[in-house]
Protein backbone atom coordinates (compact mmCIF):
# COMPACT_ATOMS: atom_id res chain seq x y z
CA UNK A 1 0.00 0.00 0.00
CA UNK A 2 1.25 3.80 -0.92
CA UNK A 3 2.39 5.99 1.66
CA UNK A 4 0.89 9.06 1.07
CA UNK A 5 -2.63 10.59 0.69
CA UNK A 6 -2.04 11.42 -2.74
CA UNK A 7 -0.61 8.14 -3.77
CA UNK A 8 -3.68 6.19 -2.23
CA UNK A 9 -5.63 8.97 -4.84
CA UNK A 10 -3.05 8.41 -8.08
CA UNK A 11 -3.51 4.29 -7.03
CA UNK A 12 -7.14 4.04 -7.06
CA UNK A 13 -7.84 6.67 -9.77
CA UNK A 14 -4.89 4.25 -12.15
CA UNK A 15 -7.00 1.00 -10.72
CA UNK A 16 -10.67 2.28 -12.21
CA UNK A 17 -8.63 3.56 -15.24
CA UNK A 18 -9.21 7.24 -15.09
CA UNK A 19 -7.88 9.85 -15.73
CA UNK A 20 -7.18 13.31 -13.72
CA UNK A 21 -8.85 15.24 -15.78
CA UNK A 22 -12.08 12.59 -15.28
CA UNK A 23 -11.47 12.91 -11.18
CA UNK A 24 -11.37 16.83 -11.67
CA UNK A 25 -14.67 16.70 -13.63
CA UNK A 26 -16.37 14.29 -11.33
CA UNK A 27 -15.76 16.63 -7.93
CA UNK A 28 -15.57 20.00 -9.91
CA UNK A 29 -12.32 21.26 -9.31
CA UNK A 30 -9.37 21.20 -11.70
CA UNK A 31 -7.02 18.59 -12.86
CA UNK A 32 -4.45 20.86 -11.62
CA UNK A 33 -6.14 20.28 -8.38
CA UNK A 34 -5.74 16.71 -8.43
CA UNK A 35 -2.29 16.60 -9.84
CA UNK A 36 -1.11 18.59 -6.86
CA UNK A 37 -3.23 16.24 -4.35
CA UNK A 38 -1.43 13.51 -6.49
CA UNK A 39 2.08 14.45 -6.05
CA UNK A 40 1.32 15.21 -2.17
CA UNK A 41 2.07 19.46 -2.76
CA UNK A 42 -1.57 19.92 -1.33
CA UNK A 43 -4.04 17.63 0.63
CA UNK A 44 -7.36 17.39 -0.36
CA UNK A 45 -10.05 18.48 1.99
CA UNK A 46 -12.24 16.63 3.87
CA UNK A 47 -15.32 16.92 2.32
CA UNK A 48 -13.34 16.05 -1.54
CA UNK A 49 -11.53 13.11 0.29
CA UNK A 50 -14.85 12.07 1.20
CA UNK A 51 -16.28 12.77 -2.46
CA UNK A 52 -13.20 10.71 -3.73
CA UNK A 53 -14.31 7.68 -1.21
CA UNK A 54 -17.31 7.87 -2.94
CA UNK A 55 -16.04 7.80 -6.61
CA UNK A 56 -13.54 5.29 -5.87
CA UNK A 57 -16.39 2.76 -3.83
CA UNK A 58 -13.53 2.82 -0.61
CA UNK A 59 -13.93 3.58 2.90
CA UNK A 60 -12.42 7.34 3.57
CA UNK A 61 -10.03 5.78 6.02
CA UNK A 62 -8.02 4.09 3.13
CA UNK A 63 -6.69 7.20 2.19
CA UNK A 64 -5.39 8.07 5.80
CA UNK A 65 -4.32 4.82 6.93
CA UNK A 66 -2.62 6.04 9.79
CA UNK A 67 -4.61 8.99 10.65
CA UNK A 68 -7.74 9.74 11.75
CA UNK A 69 -10.16 12.54 11.07
CA UNK A 70 -11.41 14.02 13.65
CA UNK A 71 -13.56 17.31 14.85
CA UNK A 72 -10.53 19.27 16.03
CA UNK A 73 -11.56 22.83 17.12
CA UNK A 74 -12.95 25.72 15.26
CA UNK A 75 -10.65 27.59 12.80
CA UNK A 76 -11.06 31.23 13.12
CA UNK A 77 -8.39 32.51 10.63
CA UNK A 78 -10.24 30.22 7.63
CA UNK A 79 -13.48 31.18 9.28
CA UNK A 80 -12.49 34.92 9.21
CA UNK A 81 -10.96 34.22 5.20
CA UNK A 82 -14.28 32.78 4.00
CA UNK A 83 -16.30 35.67 4.99
CA UNK A 84 -14.32 37.64 3.34
CA UNK A 85 -13.84 35.90 0.11
CA UNK A 86 -17.84 34.88 0.24
CA UNK A 87 -19.21 37.82 1.11
CA UNK A 88 -17.00 40.47 -0.46
CA UNK A 89 -15.80 38.74 -3.82
CA UNK A 90 -17.84 35.56 -4.31
CA UNK A 91 -20.70 36.88 -3.02
CA UNK A 92 -21.00 39.58 -5.89
CA UNK A 93 -20.07 36.72 -8.46
CA UNK A 94 -23.02 34.68 -7.54
CA UNK A 95 -25.28 37.09 -7.34
CA UNK A 96 -24.44 38.14 -10.47
CA UNK A 97 -24.85 34.46 -11.93
CA UNK A 98 -28.13 33.83 -10.06
CA UNK A 99 -29.09 37.68 -12.09
CA UNK A 100 -28.05 36.08 -14.86
CA UNK A 101 -30.02 32.89 -14.93
CA UNK A 102 -32.57 34.43 -14.22
CA UNK A 103 -32.47 36.92 -16.85
CA UNK A 104 -32.01 33.84 -19.53
CA UNK A 105 -34.48 31.83 -18.45
CA UNK A 106 -37.47 34.84 -17.95
CA UNK A 107 -36.05 35.35 -22.01
CA UNK A 108 -36.49 31.95 -22.84
CA UNK A 109 -40.31 31.66 -21.31
CA UNK A 110 -40.84 35.21 -23.41
CA UNK A 111 -39.97 33.71 -26.16
CA UNK A 112 -41.33 29.75 -25.76
CA UNK A 113 -44.88 32.10 -25.11
CA UNK A 114 -44.57 34.40 -27.78
CA UNK A 115 -46.61 32.92 -30.32
CA UNK A 116 -49.71 33.24 -27.97
CA UNK A 117 -48.98 36.43 -27.18
CA UNK A 118 -49.24 37.91 -31.03
CA UNK A 119 -52.22 35.92 -31.59
CA UNK A 120 -53.66 36.76 -28.54
CA UNK A 121 -53.23 40.37 -29.06
CA UNK A 122 -54.41 40.17 -32.60
CA UNK A 123 -57.44 38.54 -31.29
CA UNK A 124 -58.47 41.43 -29.08
CA UNK A 125 -57.61 43.41 -31.64
CA UNK A 126 -54.86 45.66 -30.46
CA UNK A 127 -52.49 44.74 -33.15
CA UNK A 128 -52.90 43.03 -36.52
CA UNK A 129 -51.87 39.39 -37.56
CA UNK A 130 -49.11 40.15 -40.46
CA UNK A 131 -46.84 37.01 -41.04
CA UNK A 132 -44.50 39.16 -40.27
CA UNK A 133 -45.31 38.68 -36.51
CA UNK A 134 -46.09 34.99 -37.02
CA UNK A 135 -42.70 34.04 -38.11
CA UNK A 136 -40.65 36.35 -35.61
CA UNK A 137 -42.76 34.50 -33.05
CA UNK A 138 -42.37 30.86 -33.97
CA UNK A 139 -38.64 31.60 -34.64
CA UNK A 140 -38.32 32.91 -31.54
CA UNK A 141 -40.12 29.96 -29.85
CA UNK A 142 -37.89 27.66 -31.67
CA UNK A 143 -34.88 29.06 -30.12
CA UNK A 144 -36.19 28.79 -26.77
CA UNK A 145 -37.29 25.25 -27.34
CA UNK A 146 -33.79 24.57 -28.70
CA UNK A 147 -32.21 26.73 -25.53
CA UNK A 148 -34.43 25.11 -22.61
CA UNK A 149 -31.85 22.03 -22.52
CA UNK A 150 -28.41 23.77 -23.00
CA UNK A 151 -30.02 26.78 -20.47
CA UNK A 152 -30.63 23.43 -17.65
CA UNK A 153 -27.71 21.74 -17.89
CA UNK A 154 -25.49 25.33 -17.52
CA UNK A 155 -27.84 26.12 -13.98
CA UNK A 156 -27.57 22.14 -13.14
CA UNK A 157 -23.87 22.64 -13.54
CA UNK A 158 -23.16 26.16 -12.11
CA UNK A 159 -25.35 24.92 -8.84
CA UNK A 160 -23.16 22.23 -8.65
CA UNK A 161 -20.04 24.37 -8.45
CA UNK A 162 -21.61 26.76 -5.90
CA UNK A 163 -22.15 23.78 -3.57
CA UNK A 164 -18.77 22.03 -3.60
CA UNK A 165 -17.46 25.03 -2.99
CA UNK A 166 -19.45 26.00 0.13
CA UNK A 167 -19.23 22.49 1.12
CA UNK A 168 -15.49 22.86 0.66
CA UNK A 169 -15.48 26.17 2.75
CA UNK A 170 -17.60 24.89 5.65
CA UNK A 171 -15.05 21.95 5.95
CA UNK A 172 -12.24 24.08 6.32
CA UNK A 173 -13.12 26.03 9.03
CA UNK A 174 -14.96 23.01 11.15
CA UNK A 175 -12.31 19.92 10.35
CA UNK A 176 -8.46 18.86 10.57
CA UNK A 177 -6.61 15.75 9.70
CA UNK A 178 -4.43 14.77 12.81
CA UNK A 179 -2.24 11.39 13.42
CA UNK A 180 -3.29 8.70 15.86
CA UNK A 181 -0.31 8.80 18.59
Amino acid sequence: MSETIGQRIQDKRMEKSMTQEQVAEKLYVTQQTVARWESGKHNPPISAIQDLSKLFDVNTSYFFAENEVIIHKFNFFAFFGSLIINFLFFGVVAIALITMQLAFWGTICAFLVSPIIVIWLSVIKIQPLTSFRVVSSVVLCLISVIMIPVLWKLTKYIWKILQAYYRYNINSIFYEVVSKK
